[in-house]
């Protein structure tokens, strides 16, 4: 499966969740269709990526690659390309010179650029007696800026560029017989070197043996003739196409800033898991956050509920007070908001016991159920000996209270643990680097 093929399967997900969970009426409230609807937004940009993806596939297809050459004080350039074949990338290069310069060089640079050819015209093989790998014509253009004419005595053999047609079934082919083969085919090659009105040409001789190549080599070795050849015919030219494709076979420049469809879709992906995941982390914070605040709160709430329902007010009175009186401090804010919602309850007419379970149920922590527990029973057994719970009640929340001032002390403990650390190590090194650098 391709990555286009991907990316629509993509789509019909998205898309198909998003139809059924805001457009299909008399569905059941599921779980996840909950979960889409929280986060619409991740789904939303999920889309988005998959369409770059696919933009980004669709604008990878080429038939053709252009390669620019560089000015005629530039140097060469040299691009990498990979060529997938039998689910193998194979790499392979590419040498493209600046446009075409004029030769201002002498003849004495000429008889160098011979001398360099007599050392390195074997390439990879150990000498010209035996040679089983392309030979090596090529001269440093920044050095040797001249006109460089390879002829061969033998085209079935090698060609202008050194490779060389050595496979057993080629050499078949061409006629030669098993023991010329195993002998050395002799041929020759001369090199002429063109400036200006200077000629210089040496021929070489040497015996050419065979070599089995794989099917990988050989279309390696197909594509590199075909790449090298159009290069050669746009000498004289500002740039060149080179094919994409080869039967069948993709090729990539590895000089381009090639974008992966693939790449965009899996850190689109992973983005968006991180969002969520951020998400849900920033839920969990926010409902300690919340907890804290409720905790710190609940002394002043079990005080006041015990002065003023030791006074004789009712409930509803005394949360409205409380409302009030707490809309100063920030940490009950949470807790203010919660007797908003209750006091409503109260001004629609709802039963007193219910009012105290949903309130309950919305603070969630167990000192409060407990308190509002106490409540309910007052409700339906009667006040008799409630104050005194509840100055009980009051005496346990002030202990909880010296407990959550020790426990937040020692979290602010470890929180300063890390930059003492870090302040550790930094005096160390200003005692121990001088130190040693007093022994060296």
């Amino acid at each position: 499966m391709n990555i286009q093929m991907v990316n629509v399967v993509i789509y019909v997900l998205i898309i198909t969740l998003i139809l059924y969970c805001f457009f299909v009426k008399n569905k059941t409230d599921r779980k996840w269709v909950v979960f889409v609807k929280n986060h619409l937004f991740v789904f939303v940009f999920l889309l988005a990526v998959n369409t770059l993806s696919f933009a980004v596939s669709m604008k990878e297809k080429k038939s053709e690659i252009y390669i620019e050459r560089q000015e005629l004080d530039g140097s060469d350039d040299e691009y990498t390309f990979e060529a997938k074949i039998e689910g193998e990338t194979i790499p392979f290069k590419l040498n493209v010179p600046p446009k075409k310069l004029k030769p201002k060089e002498a003849k004495a640079l000429m008889d160098e650029a011979i001398k360099y050819l007599d050392e390195h015209v074997k390439g990879e093989n150990v000498s010209l007696e035996k040679v089983d790998e392309p030979l090596d014509f090529s001269l440093d253009r920044k050095k040797y800026p001249f006109e460089v004419e390879v002829m061969p005595g033998d085209y079935g053999l090698v060609d202008e560029d050194g490779n060389l047609r050595n496979h057993k079934e080629q050499l078949e082919n061409e006629g030669y017989s098993g023991s010329e083969m195993s002998s050395g085919i002799l041929t020759e090659v001369k090199i002429v070197l063109n400036y200006d009105e200077i000629e210089r040409e040496k021929t070489y001789a040497f015996k050419v043996f065979p070599k089995e190549e794989s099917n990988t080599e050989k279309i390696i070795s197909e594509i590199e003739r075909l790449y090298k050849r159009k290069e050669s015919e746009s000498a004289y030219e500002d740039g060149f196409f080179l094919p994409a494709s080869y039967k069948g076979i993709d090729i990539v420049s590895l000089k381009e800033n090639v974008i992966r469809p693939e790449g965009v879709l899996i850190i689109g992906l992973l983005i968006a898991l991180l969002l969520i995941l951020r998400e849900a982390e920033n839920k969990k914070n926010n409902e300690l956050q919340r907890n804290r605040e409720l905790l710190q709160a609940y002394p002043w709430f079990v005080n006041e509920m015990v002065l003023l329902l030791g006074a004789g007010m009712q409930v509803k009175n005394v949360f409205s007070l409380l409302i009030e009186e707490g809309a100063d401090a920030n940490y009950r804010a949470t807790l203010i908001a919660e007797l908003q919602k209750s006091v409503h309850d109260f001004d629609i007419g709802m039963s007193e016991t219910k009012i105290y379970y949903n309130l309950g149920r919305r603070l969630k922590l167990p000192c409060y159920i407990k308190l509002l527990t106490l409540l309910e029973q007052n409700v339906t057994k009667g006040s008799k000996g409630l104050v005194a719970v509840l100055e009980q009640e009051e005496n346990n929340a002030l202990f909880e209270r010296i407990n959550l001032a020790k426990k937040r002390g020692e979290e602010a403990g470890t929180k300063l643990l890390g930059p003492m650390i870090i302040l550790l190590i930094i005096v160390m090194l200003i005692i121990m680097v001088p130190a040693f650098m007093s022994f060296t």
